[in-house]
Protein backbone atom coordinates (compact mmCIF):
# COMPACT_ATOMS: atom_id res chain seq x y z
CA UNK A 1 0.00 0.00 0.00
CA UNK A 2 1.27 3.45 -0.81
CA UNK A 3 2.07 5.68 2.09
CA UNK A 4 -0.95 7.72 3.12
CA UNK A 5 -0.69 11.10 4.82
CA UNK A 6 -2.30 11.02 8.26
CA UNK A 7 -3.04 14.41 9.79
CA UNK A 8 -2.78 14.79 13.53
CA UNK A 9 -0.80 11.65 14.29
CA UNK A 10 -0.18 11.45 18.04
CA UNK A 11 1.84 8.50 19.35
CA UNK A 12 0.90 6.54 16.21
CA UNK A 13 -2.82 7.21 16.72
CA UNK A 14 -5.19 9.28 14.60
CA UNK A 15 -8.56 10.78 15.39
CA UNK A 16 -11.84 9.35 14.17
CA UNK A 17 -12.38 12.57 12.22
CA UNK A 18 -9.06 12.19 10.39
CA UNK A 19 -9.82 8.53 9.65
CA UNK A 20 -13.23 9.51 8.26
CA UNK A 21 -11.69 12.13 5.98
CA UNK A 22 -9.07 9.70 4.70
CA UNK A 23 -11.40 6.74 4.15
CA UNK A 24 -14.65 8.43 3.21
CA UNK A 25 -16.47 6.48 5.93
CA UNK A 26 -18.79 8.25 8.34
CA UNK A 27 -17.72 9.05 11.89
CA UNK A 28 -20.43 6.74 13.22
CA UNK A 29 -19.24 3.81 11.11
CA UNK A 30 -15.65 4.19 12.28
CA UNK A 31 -16.76 4.41 15.90
CA UNK A 32 -18.83 1.24 15.38
CA UNK A 33 -15.74 -0.56 14.02
CA UNK A 34 -13.85 0.51 17.13
CA UNK A 35 -16.61 -0.65 19.50
CA UNK A 36 -16.83 -3.98 17.66
CA UNK A 37 -13.00 -4.26 17.91
CA UNK A 38 -12.60 -4.50 14.14
CA UNK A 39 -10.20 -1.56 14.47
CA UNK A 40 -7.61 -1.26 17.21
CA UNK A 41 -7.80 1.93 19.18
CA UNK A 42 -8.27 3.44 22.57
CA UNK A 43 -10.93 5.54 24.15
CA UNK A 44 -10.03 8.55 26.25
CA UNK A 45 -13.19 9.79 27.86
CA UNK A 46 -15.54 10.13 24.90
CA UNK A 47 -12.79 10.44 22.28
CA UNK A 48 -11.59 7.47 20.24
CA UNK A 49 -8.06 7.30 18.85
CA UNK A 50 -7.25 4.74 16.18
CA UNK A 51 -3.91 2.96 15.90
CA UNK A 52 -2.43 4.19 12.62
CA UNK A 53 -1.07 0.79 11.59
CA UNK A 54 -4.39 -0.94 12.35
CA UNK A 55 -6.23 1.61 10.22
CA UNK A 56 -3.78 1.13 7.33
CA UNK A 57 -4.24 -2.65 7.59
CA UNK A 58 -8.02 -2.32 7.68
CA UNK A 59 -8.07 -0.12 4.58
CA UNK A 60 -5.74 -2.50 2.75
CA UNK A 61 -7.90 -5.52 3.64
CA UNK A 62 -11.08 -3.75 2.55
CA UNK A 63 -9.47 -2.77 -0.74
CA UNK A 64 -8.34 -6.36 -1.39
CA UNK A 65 -11.78 -7.73 -0.49
CA UNK A 66 -13.42 -5.40 -3.01
CA UNK A 67 -11.22 -6.71 -5.84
Amino acid sequence: MDSVFFPLVVNNHISVKAAAEISGYSLQYIRRLLRMEKLAGLKLGQVWLIEKSAFEDYLENVTQAAD
